[in-house]
């Protein structure tokens, strides 16, 4: 290896001063209550000493040169340097006032302060002996710096034992992943081992310790230092509610790079122990997760064994074939209402087991889609004990092909299901749909006929005292759907906008067929909104089909930002005129109107201003001359963390709660919803919601907490409480309450202690977004 050695001209010299009294008997990582200022922390000790390089041409490779005040020695056996001793070999510098460096070992030793630098990672402490060719050697009183792949690692240990770049290990140790000079928390250890080629750490006999209180301990822990999976403990979650104490404790299986698995071990106060895991596996054709929770004694249940289980599944066959599962089963009819909140039990009253394969292929140029599935649903009772269950389809086998020809458009829909019920009805249905339209348009207007034809066979089965038949409808449907769109440039807030100006009418003929002799397998009502006023079809589903002979009128206008092009606003009014009064019932009976003209819808969405958005929609019954359902909603959000909003949603007839004869309670409805994020002082935030139902004078959520960052980015904390409705006690005609309490504790680039309150917050308060990411 060739050597270089350059005694520094005296104009030059610069005396070092890396103090051995550095460390001292404690070596801490700085202060618990760092000063910070634009995320850096400001101390009032004397800046370090900057890494010092000679300012000589570069090296060739492995090529090593001492530069110093004086040097002395062999040439091809060694050297002794003083005062500024720099010397630099590939990627490494090494800073010290005294340095003895063995040629034939290409080793030195510093014992009066050094500064190791290899380009990632930066080391100073009080003594050195290392190998520059291999990366090798001890040191000791260390402090060490690194950020790899924006990853920061600082750490201060007693010795550290260098096996190379990428390996050492630090004993009486301790480290975070915060800004120089923070040490608000850190890890304190025996030792602690890195490797960055397998990207772990290892800390033997940890404690966390946050603001100088040690708060977890572990005999052994490892953790990533680039971010990567990797296997061990995960910090434990804790919630405190009307369950009582909720602790889970999991275990992370990083099995292979294209699968994992979590175990968790768990103990809810008031009911019992648990047990989870999620597997996840992830392959070039398919992926998914298994997941479940499994509790075999619950002290205040009736049930015992409960759990939950889902899979979800996602296949890619080739040759056009794909497909996929989604399954879920839960223990019992009561889980969802014992263990979640009540939008978790609204929504999971129907739980989903899905089968599904896709299919599509090229036929005269044009794609042609199929779909095979199979589904049946778990479908669990309410309080009163009282179910409705959906039908299962065992199977449902859609198709959809269409073709352009010189601008006419011809398409074609079928689907054949098998509807299969314990205790109804089952039965066939074949549905037909061929249609053919044709889009005329240019840059400011369009006009789209169609004419279909839609057809329904079904074959039902005999069930109690009716014997099995088959019935038929066919049906034309004939529509115009044709708009204009008017442009001007115009301001608005003081920016400029483009505004458009967009009517468009709507003609829909349907002629009056009785349904009352036709099943009801799938079908239900649309809500009237805007959009409904453009959709041939009231219903959903295909066994109900509307009469319709009626125009849609409806006028929009939108507001386009003129430099981006992004839409700002966006508002419209509409309503539909009837030519007849016939209409097709729910039930498939027909019912004759006085009216020739339906209720009238209206919205408005969008930037108010750059810090204020709003919304706002409206339907009004002309029958009754009266308000049907009516929502609106502002929000202020000037920046990152700071948002106050309020939402009223109004509905005149509304379902309130399913009862034990399978119909719905339904009455009005009116609820005022008032969030807020918010700065209390630098720093600290406050978060709140307050959701309360005006028609039953009652709260239905309140929700209050504290959101802290540390200056410097480090850490940050939250602590919410939570009231909240789950459902209506009918016996007390008065809402069954739950209670609940979050506490995260989040460390940079660590781990979250507590209960994820983002999850909890995120839906609760519209713009919120976590302290940790808010950027001023």
């Amino acid at each position: 290896m060739a050597r270089l050695f350059l005694v520094k001209p005296l104009a030059l010299s610069v005396g070092m001063a890396i103090a051995a009294g550095a460390a001292a008997e404690t070596l801490p990582l700085g202060s618990t209550c760092p000063a910070c200022a634009d995320g850096k922390v400001q101390t009032a000790s004397e800046p370090e000493t900057p890494l010092q390089r000679s300012g000589e041409p570069g090296l060739p490779v492995d090529y090593t040169r001492i530069t110093a005040d004086a040097l002395r020695g062999q040439t091809n056996v060694g050297v002794e340097a003083k005062g500024g001793v720099i010397i630099e070999r590939n990627q490494q510098t090494v800073n010290a006032e005294h340095v003895s460096y063995n040629q034939k070992t290409d080793t030195v030793k510093a014992d009066q302060g050094f500064i190791l630098d290899d380009g990632e990672s930066q080391v100073r402490g009080s003594t050195l002996d290392y190998n520059l060719s291999g990366g090798s050697g001890r040191a000791t009183e260390v402090r060490l710096e690194t950020e790899r792949e924006g990853r920061r690692l600082q750490a201060v240990g007693k010795e550290a034992r260098l096996q190379d770049k990428n390996r050492y290990t630090l004993t009486e140790a301790q480290f975070n992943t915060c800004q120089k000079g923070d040490a608000s928390w850190y890890v304190s250890a025996d030792s602690i081992d890195a490797d960055y080629a397998k990207g772990v750490g290892v800390a033997k006999h940890a404690k966390l310790v946050f603001h100088g209180v040690p708060v977890l301990y572990a005999p052994w822990m490892d953790f990533p230092l680039n971010g990567n999976r990797k296997s061990g403990l995960l910090v434990p979650t804790l919630k405190v509610g009307s369950n009582g104490t909720e602790v889970d404790v999991p275990y992370y299986f990083n099995l292979a790079p294209n699968y994992d698995a979590t175990v968790s071990t768990g103990i809810i106060s008031s009911r019992g122990i648990r047990l989870g895991g999620e597997f996840r596996y992830l392959q070039p054709d398919y992926q998914g997760t298994v997941n479940g929770v499994w509790m075999p004694s619950d002290k205040r249940s009736k049930h015992n064994n409960r759990y939950q289980a889902a899979w979800k599944h996602n296949h890619r066959f080739g040759a056009g074939f794909s497909g996929g599962v989604d399954f879920n089963q839960v223990s019992d009819n009561d889980y969802y209402r014992d263990f979640y909140n009540r939008t978790d039990v609204a929504r999971n009253v129907n739980l989903n087991r899905e089968a599904w394969l896709d299919y599509q292929t090229d036929v005269l140029g044009e794609t042609l889609t199929g779909k095979l599935t199979v589904k049946k649903y778990q479908t669990l009772a309410n309080a009163d004990g009282y179910k409705d269950e959906p039908y299962a389809i065992m199977p449902r086998l859609s198709g959809r092909w269409q073709k352009n020809f010189a601008g006419n458009l011809f398409s074609v829909y079928g689907q054949y299901t098998r509807f299969a019920h314990d205790s109804k009805q089952a039965g066939g249905r074949l549905v037909l749909y061929p249609s053919f339209s044709r889009h005329l348009h240019n840059d400011w207007g369009y006009i789209r006929p169609k004419v279909g034809l839609h057809y329904t066979h079904y074959s039902l089965d005999g069930f109690n005292e009716k014997s099995s038949r088959s019935a038929g409808r066919a049906l034309p449907v004939v529509n115009v759907d044709t708009g204009l769109t008017l442009e001007r440039e115009t301001g608005l807030f003081g920016r400029e906008h483009v505004q458009t100006l967009e009517p468009r009418l709507f003609y829909n003929y349907i002629p009056t067929k009785s349904q009352n002799d036709l099943p009801n397998f799938d079908t239900s009502e649309n809500s009237f909104n805007y959009e409904q006023l453009f959709r041939e079809n009231l219903y959903s589903g295909h066994d109900r089909i509307n009469a319709a002979n009626s125009l849609s009128v409806a006028l929009q206008t939108r507001y386009l930002d003129k430099a981006t092009g992004a839409e700002r606003l966006r508002a419209g009014i509409g309503q539909k005129f009837y030519f007849k009064n016939d209409s097709v019932l729910i039930d498939g009976n027909i019912s004759q109107s006085s009216r020739n003209r339906s209720d009238w819808v209206a919205f408005a969405d969008g930037e108010i201003s750059r810090s204020v958005s709003g919304y706002t929609s409206v339907h009004f019954n002309e029958n009754r001359s009266r308000f049907y359902s009516a929502s609106a909603g502002i929000r202020y959000r000037p920046q990152d963390g700071k948002v106050l909003g309020a939402r009223y949603k109004y509905g005149r007839d509304e379902p309130i709660y399913l009862q034990s004869d399978g119909t719905y309670f339904r009455d009005k409805l009116s609820q005022i919803d008032l969030a807020a994020q918010w700065p209390i002082k630098q720093n600290l935030y406050g978060v709140a919601r307050f959701n309360y139902a005006l028609n039953v004078r009652r709260p239905l959520d309140i929700l209050a907490g504290l959101e802290y960052k540390s200056s410097c980015g480090c850490w940050s904390a939250t602590a919410v409480a939570q009231r909240y409705v789950t459902g209506w006690n009918i016996e007390r005609n008065k809402p069954d309450y739950k209670n609940a309490a979050f506490l995260t504790l989040q460390l940079k680039n660590l781990s979250n202690i507590g209960s994820k309150t983002e999850d909890t917050l995120r839906p609760a308060i519209p713009g919120y977004i976590k302290t940790n990411e808010v950027v001023k």
